[in-house]
């Protein structure tokens, strides 16, 4: 297939959207299907880099996440433009001033003080994660190409229900299910607390007794998942069947250089007997430590205008 001629707004998954779209409970957040344009999504399904790249010649376990960051994609020639020019957009202010534009409203409902510890919304200036950590920027972006590695067993889930990172401000999925991929499971589950506050365990993690289901986001293509990061954004990955093929999604994080929360966890990690992997850091690590395992890190990181310029 020729690759078409593209804007790099029709790129920006968020570019359809409106405030209406987004919902306050439990937690504020968006579902949106089909956000792409089908011939841009099915281009950037197509140039997907193959498991093996994101590795990088790693042993992987099963039902693994692995994360793929910006840099890496801008670091790799053999990655496609449009894949390239998808990373670039969602690294930019573009990306940031679309998310206030969308969310702006909720933040200052969850967040009253944001503007004092962080500055004016309109004014906030983008960097990219991992990169500009030196920089002016006040809100740091990262676009991964994520993956869950084939699931060996059945009824395992890459992660329960858990709090992401107290410093970033929003968490956005794009599924990319893979055509061939016919197994069941790998949903996006969302909950809320039965009681207050959240009782989770060093890894933010939370037991499903203390939880109360309330709604299941399919694993499909083309679903956007977006959402603000507060102490009760619970959510999780529905146990997936055995299956030879990988897990796809584009991970979305925008993330601040200080902490947005704070969180009373348990010393001890809680096991359900179908979590497979939690997050491996320390109680005093667990604030600053944004990511799960990724396997494909490690390159030395070039300077921020080398990699992605402004738009």
């Amino acid at each position: 297939m020729n690759s078409i001629e593209l804007n790099k707004a029709s790129l920006l998954v968020t570019h359809r959207l409106t405030k209406e779209n987004i919902v306050e409970s439990p937690f504020p957040m968006l579902i949106a299907r089909d956000v792409l344009d089908k011939n841009v999504f099915r281009q950037l399904l197509q140039g997907l880099p193959p498991l093996s790249t994101m590795l990088k010649g790693a042993d992987y376990g099963s039902n693994q996440r692995i994360n793929y960051s910006a840099s890496n994609v801008a670091l790799n020639p053999t990655i496609p433009q449009i894949w390239k020019d998808f990373v670039q957009t969602h690294v930019n202010q573009i990306f940031l001033d679309d998310l206030i534009r969308l969310f702006g409203s909720s933040i200052l409902k969850c967040y009253p003080d944001f503007e004092q510890r962080f500055g004016s919304l309109k004014d906030l200036r983008s960097g990219i994660r991992e990169i500009d950590k030196n920089s002016h920027a006040d809100v740091f972006l990262d676009c991964q190409i994520a993956v869950n590695t084939p699931a060996s067993l059945s009824g395992t889930t890459v992660r329960g229900p858990h709090v992401d990172c107290p410093k970033k401000l929003f968490v956005g999925l794009l599924y990319m299910r893979l055509d061939e991929d016919e197994s069941e499971g790998g949903d996006l589950e969302i909950y809320r607390p039965k009681s207050r506050p959240v009782k989770l365990d060093y890894t933010r993690t939370g037991d499903l007794d203390e939880m109360e289901f309330v709604e299941s986001v399919p694993y499909e293509q083309n679903v956007l998942v977006m959402f603000l990061n507060t102490n009760e954004s619970l959510h999780g990955v529905s146990p997936r069947s055995k299956t030879d093929v990988h897990r796809v999604f584009i991970n979305l994080v925008a993330e601040m250089p200080t902490q947005l929360f704070q969180l009373q966890t348990r010393e001890h990690a809680i096991t359900d007997g179908i979590t497979q992997k939690v997050e491996q850091c320390s109680p005093i690590s667990v604030g600053d430590r944004c990511d799960s395992v990724a396997l494909a890190s490690g390159n030395t990181l070039p300077s921020r205008p080398w990699i992605y310029p402004a738009l």
